[in-house]
């Protein structure tokens, strides 16, 4: 069974680049904001069926409109019953450290523009 990704960026052309690269290995689901996100993780969050739609890894760039990657990420970690145990890679041309990305509850923090890095991060929390 695939595993299923939660991505999250507010450009188009990056959400559906990664999305198209991801999606030969992984079941992917997209978000285009940190709010549809938190929105797609609550409905989740609330479906009491054993594991129904939740995520096994969560993608999110830091920068966006509104609530931002280190929301996401806090939501995931805090908020979500189901989900707080969930790996979640940041995502950002900024200069973060991991230890920052860290206290914001996110496993790693890359490159936004190294694809190749992302899918090796994924096949490294997924192999096989």
């Amino acid at each position: 069974m695939k595993k299923k990704i939660l991505l999250i960026d507010d450009s188009p052309f990056f959400l559906t680049a990664l999305s198209d690269f991801l999606a030969k290995d992984f079941l992917v689901e997209k978000a285009n904001s940190g709010e549809m996100a938190i929105e797609m993780l609550t409905m989740h969050d609330q479906d009491r069926t054993a594991h129904a739609g939740s995520f096994d890894l969560v993608i999110t760039d830091l920068e966006m409109q509104g609530k931002t990657g280190f929301d996401v990420a806090q939501f995931v970690k805090h908020k979500n019953r189901k989900m707080k145990f969930t790996p979640v890679i940041l995502l950002t041309g900024k200069n973060i450290t991991k230890e920052e990305a860290r206290e914001y509850g996110c496993a790693t923090c890359l490159p936004k523009t190294n694809l190749q890095k992302i899918l090796s991060m994924v096949k490294i929390l997924f192999p096989g």
